[in-house]
C-alpha cells in the first residue's frame, strides 16, 4: 500500500457512506471511469482522477503532501446535476480530519483534508463532468526505538 492508495480508499468509503452524495450518484464512487457500460455505471458517478505527492520535510519521519482530482460525471442538460454533485463532494470531505478519516497503517493522515480548488472540464464529444482537488499530508509512521543502556 502507498499512500495515494491509502487516502483514496479511504476516500471512496467516505463518498459512499455520505448520504448528500448517496442521493445524487447511488452509491456510484469508482477508481477509475467506467467504461465497460455494465449495469449501475450510468451517469450520474464519481470517479476518481490524477493522485500524486510531493515530499513534505519532517525531522522525525517521512510525509507527503497529497493531491487528488475527484471528477463528477453526469449526462442530464446543463451543468446543474453536475455542480450539485461537486457539492455533495465537499460537504462529505472537505474539513475532515483524523476523528473522521481512516487512514490504515503504516500511514496516518497529519493535516486535514482540504478543498483546494473546484471546475469542470468542457468537452463537447464527452459527457459533462466537474471536478474538486482535495489536499491533505500523510506520513509513514515509524516506530522510534529507545536507546539500549
Amino acid at each position: 500500500m502507498t499512500p495515494e492508495t491509502a487516502l483514496l480508499g479511504e476516500v471512496r468509503r467516505l463518498l459512499k457512506a455520505d448520504a448528500g452524495v448517496t442521493a445524487l450518484v447511488a452509491g456510484k464512487v469508482f477508481d477509475a471511469v467506467p467504461n465497460d457500460r455494465r449495469p449501475g455505471q450510468e451517469a450520474p458517478y464519481i470517479y476518481a482522477g490524477p493522485i500524486n505527492r510531493q515530499r513534505v520535510y519532517l525531522e522525525c519521519g517521512t510525509a507527503w503532501q497529497i493531491r487528488m482530482r475527484i471528477y463528477a460525471v453526469t449526462t442530464t442538460s446543463g451543468r446543474d446535476q453536475g455542480w450539485e454533485v461537486i457539492e455533495a463532494i465537499v460537504q462529505a470531505l472537505d474539513g475532515k480530519d483524523a476523528d473522521v478519516v481512516t487512514i490504515p497503517a503504516p500511514f496516518s493522515l497529519q493535516n486535514r483534508l482540504d478543498v483546494t480548488q473546484a471546475g469542470d472540464v468542457v468537452d463537447p464529444l464527452a459527457p459533462k463532468s466537474m471536478f474538486v482537488d482535495l489536499t491533505t499530508t500523510i506520513a509513514r509512521d515509524t516506530l522510534i526505538e529507545e536507546p539500549l543502556g
